[in-house]
């Protein structure tokens, strides 16, 4: 059958198939949108709602494939190799309650969203001193970059105001193959969690980050931590938080009520004026309890664990400290080596009061630095049930058995 087309006709259909372009030109689409950064610029988006990683001059920047992301959950945003330094101050007077402005100071992330680098030693996310680098407030999957130069301060609301110099997570946070490192804050010198947050930190190395409390992460909900190296971060000055209790944790401290899981990991060289050197666990939130603290029968509070891993060479004002607790407990999993003892280690294959021949913080291979074993190390051939791999890459064993720590030491 033949259909004749009349002009009017023709007309019509060029008209209905423009509005549908436009209608779906100014909403955003079903599927995220993925964004490639094309340049090193600190410019923002010139419409973040129009679903277009662009600013005025027509690229696309770190700050504008953040802002547009925000309007299309989901969205994954591609760094190619460079340093992307942010340059823009944070403006006080543009935060409008918990809503802080995207156009300055750090990157926040509102929707879910997913950022690739191209390996850490390749790819840096710099805040240049200016601000915290990420704040967020949405399921975010970070890997295969280097977040530096972070500095958070008083300028936001409290609790998180300067809280993660690096990071302020305030979801679900997936840090793989991410190095961590010359941050400062108040509070949690490379990451800090809140309340009702979890971090999965994966194949990374978070150091060389300080804070009054909490150098390296601080922990107030639940994470974990898996072949990853927490190392020479440290405690400038401790501070205080009204309602905690037992100190604070040069690499790790962990406040909330979630367990804290630590799996395959080494934590070395981190340093603290009081509490635990390495890793300090105590509750902050005493004033939200339902009762008085000594009417509460199921103490502790709170709660990690650790499994073949390294705590080792961590200290307080210069003596050997690796753990401190207080109304917590941690718990060994098995195969962990506490150089000081402070750590209370009895599980099977525990090595406590054993030094574990570490080398220094080095590029030992793979995309982040590590630790490595020194022949004749106790942790070498003494773990079981470890990842496939090690922090570098390696396949896991090299030996007999996997290596205890992040690093699997090669032959």
């Amino acid at each position: 059958m033949r259909v004749r087309v009349t002009p009017a006709t023709l007309a019509a259909i060029v008209l209905a198939i423009t509005a549908t372009a436009a209608d779906a030109s100014a909403t955003p689409a079903a599927v995220p949108a993925e964004f490639t950064v094309d340049t090193a610029s600190d410019a923002v988006d010139a419409d973040p709602s129009d679903g277009w990683c662009r600013t005025t001059s027509g690229a696309c920047s770190l700050r504008a494939a953040v802002m547009a992301a925000n309007s299309w959950p989901g969205s994954t945003i591609t760094l190619p190799p460079g340093h992307y330094r942010l340059t823009i101050p944070p403006d006080p007077r543009l935060i409008i309650g918990d809503h802080p402005d995207p156009t300055t100071g750090d990157l926040n992330v509102d929707a879910p969203t997913t950022i690739r680098g191209s390996g850490a030693r390749n790819t840096v996310i710099d805040a240049n001193l200016l601000d915290r680098v990420f704040r967020l407030r949405a399921d975010t999957r970070i890997s295969d970059v280097t977040i530096t130069g972070g500095r958070a301060r008083q300028r936001e609301l409290p609790f998180t105001d300067t809280g993660g110099g690096g990071i302020a997570n305030g979801k679900h946070l997936t840090l793989r193959r991410v190095t961590v490192t010359g941050n400062s804050a108040g509070y949690g010198g490379g990451v800090f969690n809140v309340p009702d947050s979890h971090l999965d930190l994966v194949d990374s190395t978070v150091s060389r980050n300080a804070a009054g409390e909490a150098g390296g992460i601080r922990f107030d909900d639940s994470g974990t931590v898996t072949n990853s190296t927490i190392a020479d971060n440290r405690v400038t000055d401790p501070g205080g938080r009204p309602g905690s209790l037992g100190g604070y944790g040069g690499g790790i401290d962990i406040r909330g009520l979630g367990t804290v899981r630590i799996l395959n990991s080494t934590i070395t060289g981190n340093r603290s004026s009081d509490g635990g050197g390495g890793i300090n666990i105590a509750p902050a939130y005493l004033d939200s309890l339902p009762a008085p603290l000594p009417d509460i029968v199921d103490l502790p509070l709170g709660r990690m664990t650790l499994r073949n891993s390294v705590v080792a060479g961590n200290t307080v004002d210069g003596a050997s400290a690796d753990c401190e607790k207080a109304f917590a407990t941690i718990v060994s999993l098995g195969n962990n080596i506490d150089a000081g003892g402070s750590c209370h280690l009895t599980a099977a294959g525990d090595l406590p009061s054993r030094d574990p021949l570490l080398g220094p913080l080095a590029d030992n291979g793979g995309p982040t630095d590590t630790a490595a074993l020194l022949p004749g190390s106790p942790a070498l051939d003494a773990a079981d049930d470890c990842p496939v791999t090690d922090q570098r890459g390696m396949a896991r064993p090299q030996g007999a058995a996997c290596d205890i720590g992040a690093y699997e030491h090669t032959p």
